[in-house]
């Protein structure tokens, strides 16, 4: 009784589990139909039976085909791949490709359409090339019929191959399970269709069947030359496509760079003590940096104070605010240069004011753009020629370059992904030390510039590259070994384009001759006061001599040095001199004896604040303390 009992409920737990048996999605028989053509060519027939539940299997299903394969030498080659058709229970399917990590995927199904629960028919035929091993003493096919990719069970896979005539199998070997498996649960068996594998045992998930068949030698023949050579061009597309833009952009750049980049010859350098033509040290500024530093401020703060020191204006110190007060002097027949006249529409006739504060944010941020613009309106390209057609035409050629290596290139979507990581990394970091190795380098020759940019950037981007290369690749495993030149291909062509971006401009004739007498006051401004005695006509040091200059040592960005050597005149000058000086053109706690600490500090780049709207606080400095001219971006 007891038997009967326990065996009665066995049969039920097996009736109530079969219906969800039956449920659940597999693939019911994977069987796949190979005909191996003499030439090396393959057709395949894959019958695949699933049952769909509308779980996984809604719209349709999906084949995972490698593309890529590692040879004997461990470099990867690429196989031919052709789509022939896809059915569904005897009907043709609409179906689609996409691009995946070393292979295709191909899509049976449609977003339009559901498939109905049950069991459905899909059959994929396709046709592929090069996937015969040739070695010394004989031919071998090694093929992976399934595929590891599914997420379903495969109940029972089959592969029947069909050999050329007249060839045969000398050797056969297969395996089951996942990835790299070596599991045996199959059979082969010969029969007049071919030679049959089968799976003994369902597969799981991810896992699939793989055969090998060892033929004589010369079984199959040969690519011919004409097909290897093909081969051989799509194996290494990537590296023609690739270096090729770089070689490309790198001749562009250089034949436009020695058609309008190169700098003209500068003359000898000379320490002297005026603005070369008598300009202004608005315009000392504009020429010197090849357009303004500090956005300008820094070339307004030296007009404003070259202006209270001919008497035009008059700077007084507040706590919180700087104004720069008219002083209603007649302008007579006194030349002013672009930009002065802006500053005294505003500031320069009696009872007129500029007031920087933060409240007058607006009014500073106006007066601003007009001064540059006065500048630049005037002098833009008569001194320097910053050439950015020919920049553009560069970064355009340099996109069309890697658009074609990333669409018609067989790079790896992740890797292509991967690989922009270091080079975002590499573009900040090399703008970086680029423009630092520029500003450290001034007065340097153009050739010095150049090698010290080229070196700067390509140590921080090979650097970098290669960290983040190998971290990624540990990490991830998405960067192989075969892909990394590209890595440096699409770097290289990036860093031409920071490289020439920097170099690209060129003064003009004139511009250069300007270039050589800014040089030489910057030379006068900076030297020590015993060189500076022994100038040949050298004016000496006196307030006045010291207060014409000074606009110009602001506009350098070396009033520092040029006010240290001031101190030290006053205080080798009669008793009580340094107390006793007081420049009339500034209203204020004027202390000389920490003067030179007050007017060569250098600027600060201050926090950004908020006011009426997005706001950022400029600050510039005017003898004795910092002025903060706040413009509205």
């Amino acid at each position: 009784m007891g038997r009967r009992f326990f065996g009665f409920c066995f049969a039920l737990l097996l009736m109530l589990a079969a219906p969800a048996a039956f449920a659940a999605e597999v693939i019911d028989s994977f069987a796949s139909d190979i005909t191996l053509d003499k030439n090396g060519a393959m057709s395949v027939t894959e019958t695949i039976t699933v049952n769909a539940e509308g779980d996984q299997i809604n719209h349709g299903i999906f084949r995972d085909f490698p593309l890529y394969f590692t040879d004997a030498d461990g470099r990867r080659r690429s196989v031919d791949f052709d789509m022939v058709s896809v059915k569904r229970d005897g009907e043709e399917e609409p179906w689609h490709t996409e691009s995946i990590s070393r292979g295709i995927r191909i899509y049976a199904g449609s977003a339009d359409v559901t498939v109905t629960p049950g069991r459905h028919r899909y059959v994929f035929t396709y046709r592929t090339n090069r996937q015969i091993r040739y070695f010394d003493d004989h031919d071998e096919l090694y093929w992976n019929v399934t595929g590891n990719g599914w997420i379903f069970p495969i109940r029972l896979a089959t592969a029947t191959v069909k050999l050329p005539p007249g060839v045969g199998a000398t050797e056969t070997t297969f395996f089951t399970g996942p990835e790299g498996a070596t599991g045996k649960n199959a059979r082969v068996s010969e029969t007049g269709a071919g030679l049959v594998f089968a799976t003994t045992m369902p597969l799981g998930p991810n896992e699939g069947l793989t055969f090998a068949i060892r033929m004589p030698k010369s079984s199959i023949d040969p690519p011919s030359a004409d097909m290897e050579s093909t081969w051989w061009l799509k194996d290494n597309r990537n590296y023609f496509i690739g270096f090729g833009g770089l070689i490309l952009v790198f001749a562009y750049y250089t034949r436009s760079w020695l058609k309008v980049g190169r700098d003209p010859a500068r003359g000898v350098v000379v320490p002297r003590w005026d603005a070369p033509d008598g300009i202004s040290p608005a315009l000392v500024n504009y020429i010197d940096n090849k357009g303004f530093s500090g956005e300008g401020w820094t070339a307004l703060s030296a007009t404003a104070l070259n202006l209270a020191v001919r008497g035009y204006v008059k700077l007084e110190d507040l706590k919180n605010s700087i104004v720069i007060q008219g002083t209603g002097k007649p302008l007579g027949k006194e030349k002013f240069q672009a930009g002065e006249i802006e500053l005294l529409k505003v500031a320069g006739g009696a009872g007129s004011s500029l007031t920087i504060d933060k409240a007058n944010g607006e009014r500073v941020k106006s007066v601003g753009q007009a001064f540059r613009s006065a500048i630049e309106k005037e002098h833009r390209g008569k001194y320097y020629n910053s050439n950015l057609i020919y920049t553009a035409g560069g970064i355009a050629l340099s996109a069309a370059a890697l658009v074609i290596l990333f669409v018609f290139g067989s790079l790896e979507p992740d890797t292509i992904a991967v690989m922009l990581i270091p080079i975002v990394i590499s573009v900040f970091v090399s703008v970086f030390v680029a423009g630092l190795v520029r500003s450290l380098h001034r007065g340097k020759s153009l050739f010095g510039k150049i090698i010290a940019i080229i070196s700067a950037a390509i140590g921080v981007f090979v650097g970098i590259s290669i960290l983040a290369t190998m971290g990624l690749a540990l990490a991830s495993s998405l960067v192989e070994l075969h892909e990394t030149p590209m890595l440096f291909a699409v770097g290289g062509i990036v860093l031409l384009n920071i490289l020439y971006f920097f170099i690209m401009g060129a003064p003009t004739p004139l511009g250069a001759k300007m270039m050589d007498g800014i040089d030489g006051l910057r030379q006068y401004l900076t030297l020590a006061e015993k060189d500076r005695m022994n100038t040949a006509g050298a004016p000496e040091m006196s307030p006045r001599h010291f207060e014409t200059l000074l606009p110009y040592a602001v506009a350098l960005g070396v009033e520092k040095p040029w006010s240290r050597t001031f101190e030290t005149w006053l205080a080798a000058a009669a008793a009580g001199a340094a107390a006793a000086y007081a420049p009339a053109w500034y209203s204020g706690n004027f202390n000389s004896g920490s003067f030179s600490d007050r007017i060569g500090q250098q600027r600060l780049e201050m926090p950004r604040r908020h006011f009426r709207g997005a706001s950022r606080v400029h600050p510039v400095f005017f003898g004795k303390r910092q002025i903060l001219a706040q413009a509205v971006y």
